[in-house]
């Protein structure tokens, strides 16, 4: 399978048809291919031959409830075969338990989205999601097409950044105790308006290694994660957004700067070891 494929990791065919439906009408053209069990994912997506995991996908939807091998325990194993997040994967479940929507994220996933009931929801949600978290390029062309259809209106890909994306990334990267010490130890360092606009600047125009030592700087200053995380990394993280709505920055720069604070917060704060795999 050539790369830019979306790989579906769905054993129902009611789902997949609705998922088919809902990429074609965000106007998603990657092809997509359907793996119907876990075990079928990880035959594809884990074998040596047929090249690497990104090289055979740009983006997997994966269900939680397979037979065999489930969806979580599948993505423990590509997450350990692609710990750097090479290839985005999307969780699509009936469930909307907060304790498995946090294992998702703690395992590596890079969006959690409860299934919808009604199609139209698949097209706008779903949809968007997915091509949101395509390749950059990709995601850029895309939103061209999208800005055009709309008559140059952001809010459809705003609410996907602000309200999907921003959050997650930074749920995937926190931990229970991590605001609470932040705030019991009165925070201490307060990072103000200039270093949190610095860093975004640094996220939307420098790679990851320019970004992490401007941190560095600030926990070489006292600053606690709880501290760094409450007053600095998610406020960076709507400024983002916030300038992606006031067309201060491209859609491209927004991928790539969500990317970068993925990796920041990664090697910030890195999984528990119990949460290894």
């Amino acid at each position: 399978m050539s790369s830019g494929s979306i790989v579906s990791v769905e054993d129902s065919d009611t789902d997949f048809l609705a998922l088919q439906h809902a990429l074609h009408a965000a106007g998603v053209t990657n092809r997509v291919e359907r793996c119907d069990s876990g075990r079928a994912a990880i035959g594809f997506l884990l074998a040596e031959e047929g090249g690497s995991l990104a090289e055979k996908a740009s983006l997997i939807m994966l269900d939680l409830n397979l037979p065999g091998v489930d969806g979580r325990e599948l993505l423990r194993k590509v997450r350990a075969r692609d710990p750097m997040r090479a290839v985005p994967i999307i969780v699509l479940s009936t469930s909307s338990h907060p304790k498995d929507i946090d294992n998702c994220y703690r395992a590596g996933a890079d969006a959690y989205m409860v299934k919808p009931l009604e199609l139209e929801d698949w097209e706008t949600k779903v949809g968007q999601l997915a091509h949101s978290w395509l390749k950059p390029n990709d995601a850029a062309k895309h939103c061209g097409r999208v800005m055009q259809r709309n008559g140059g209106d952001h809010d459809a890909l705003n609410r996907i950044i602000e309200s999907e994306i921003i959050p997650r990334l930074l749920l995937a990267h926190s931990r229970p105790d991590t605001e609470r010490a932040g705030m019991s130890a009165g925070i201490g360092f307060v990072a103000g308006e200039e270093e949190v606009a610095e860093l975004t600047r640094l996220l939307l125009t420098h790679d990851i290694g320019v970004a992490s030592t401007y941190v560095e700087t600030m926990r070489g200053q006292g600053a606690t994660l709880g501290s760094l995380y409450l007053t600095l990394l998610a406020p960076a993280a709507q400024l983002v957004g916030d300038w992606w709505r006031a067309d201060q920055c491209d859609f491209t720069q927004v991928s790539l700067a969500l990317a970068r604070l993925q990796h920041l917060l990664r090697d910030l704060n890195p999984p528990l070891e119990g949460q290894k795999h």
